[in-house]
């Protein structure tokens, strides 16, 4: 696999604990914080006539991320919206069936400037969310699930 170019050209360069969220040609850089999990069932295996398990298998993934971002995105709106339309003013409807797949793409940094890339596909959009408070930029929540992932980083 490669790195994914995606997203706007930054003006400097990223620097250790940042990163950016990119939708498409879209990019999320006023990150808060970002939760990426990637979890397995595991399934104990038997034989016949004995008590003790002889092998453990995977047999289910779950790939979620989950963050809350210090900017309105219309993108990730649109995702878990499902339908837009541009006018004035813009409108996002929820949809009654399901939302479009999307494929984001997080690239993270190490303290040596080495790039981490997370590359989900096929993920839906599970909740959105809002947090405003006096004197303070809101936050919005968000989180996804993902069918599969690829990390990509340089060595």
């Amino acid at each position: 696999m490669a790195f994914i170019n995606s997203g706007s050209n930054e003006t400097q360069r990223i620097v250790f604990n940042s990163g950016t969220l990119d939708f498409g040609g879209n990019r999320l850089v006023e990150l808060d914080s970002l939760s990426l999990n990637v979890e397995w069932g595991i399934n104990t295996l038997y034989v016949l006539n004995s008590i003790k398990p002889q092998d453990i298998a995977r047999h289910t993934q779950k790939v979620s991320l989950s963050g809350k971002i210090k900017s309105f995105s219309p993108a990730l709106e649109s995702a878990a919206y499902g339908s837009s339309s541009i006018g004035t003013p813009n409108e996002f409807d929820t949809l009654d069936g399901q939302p479009t797949l999307v494929s984001p793409i997080l690239s993270v940094y190490d303290r040596n400037a080495k790039e981490i890339q997370y590359q989900l596909s096929g993920a839906l959009v599970k909740k959105m969310g809002l947090s405003a408070r006096a004197e303070e930029y809101a936050e919005f929540d968000f989180e996804l699930e993902a069918k599969d992932i690829v990390l990509v980083y340089t060595s």
